[in-house]
């Protein structure tokens, strides 16, 4: 078996914009067989991410789903969105960092009736939905171990199409599609890099700021201590008039 065979799969539920319920993927098909259950999305509907993670732990393939939860915590037992098969015929999707991904949502869906069992993953830069899994998938808490899964792996595009995927997966991975620790200290480096730039260039704008702050409160400190000193010589001239000290 061959690396480039090896998957996982997993299962995300967002609360808001971020991931708050994580499970594997036969933990999900207990929730769907109503062996398990969401207390904590009682009542509503639950927007989910069927992801195929490959080597590196890097996402290959995500499904953004729709999923009823009732009253008592149990997953709508209709539900018949074949995620397996939509990710396989799914199209191109952004570059998390490994090469585009496949992706199948609201917008993108290869059956166009479970598109409306579908959502749209929305947002900029970091709030992303799809790089918010990605981050997700990078801490492992779900401690996922690639095996050969035949039923997820991705077949054969157009010879043209599957080049141009190839080539961008080549510059993250090595040698039987092996992930280039090289590469990966390089991004993880450019993203450091990068935020540190942003917190020392607020923090400069902060320090500006609080230093013109400073130097207004000095002038004005100038300023009123100037009127003092003149009412105070007015003050005294008075005095000495009312005393016949001066010429009047």
């Amino acid at each position: 078996m061959s690396q480039q065979d090896a998957f996982a799969e997993a299962v995300f539920f967002f609360d808001g914009s971020e991931v708050s319920t994580e499970m594997h993927f036969a933990e999900f098909e207990a929730l769907l067989n109503g062996a398990a259950s969401l207390q904590a999305f009682a009542a509503s509907r639950v927007r989910g991410a069927y992801v195929v993670v490959g080597t590196g732990l890097a996402v290959r393939g995500v499904v953004c789903f729709l999923l009823r939860i009732d009253e008592n915590g149990h997953a709508d037992r209709s539900f018949s969105v074949p995620l397996r098969h939509l990710v396989r015929h799914a199209g191109p999707g952004p570059d998390l960092g490994f090469g585009p991904i496949r992706l199948s949502s609201k917008s993108q869906c290869s059956v166009s009736w479970h598109a409306l069992n579908l959502w749209q993953p929305e947002g900029d830069g970091e709030a992303n939905p799809l790089k918010v899994l990605q981050r997700a998938v990078w801490r492992n808490r779900l401690g996922l171990k690639l095996t050969k899964a035949e039923e997820v792996a991705f077949p054969a595009t157009a010879a043209g199409v599957r080049a141009a995927k190839e080539q961008k997966l080549d510059e993250a991975f090595g040698d039987e599609g092996r992930v280039s620790l090289q590469q990966l200290i390089r991004n993880h480096s450019q993203q450091l890099e990068t935020t540190t730039r942003k917190y020392r260039s607020d923090l400069e704008q902060q320090q500006q700021i609080y230093l013109d702050q400073i130097r207004s409160c000095r002038d004005e400190i100038q300023r009123l201590k100037g009127l003092l000193r003149h009412e105070q010589s007015r003050n005294r001239r008075l005095q000495q008039l009312l005393r016949g000290e001066t010429d009047r």
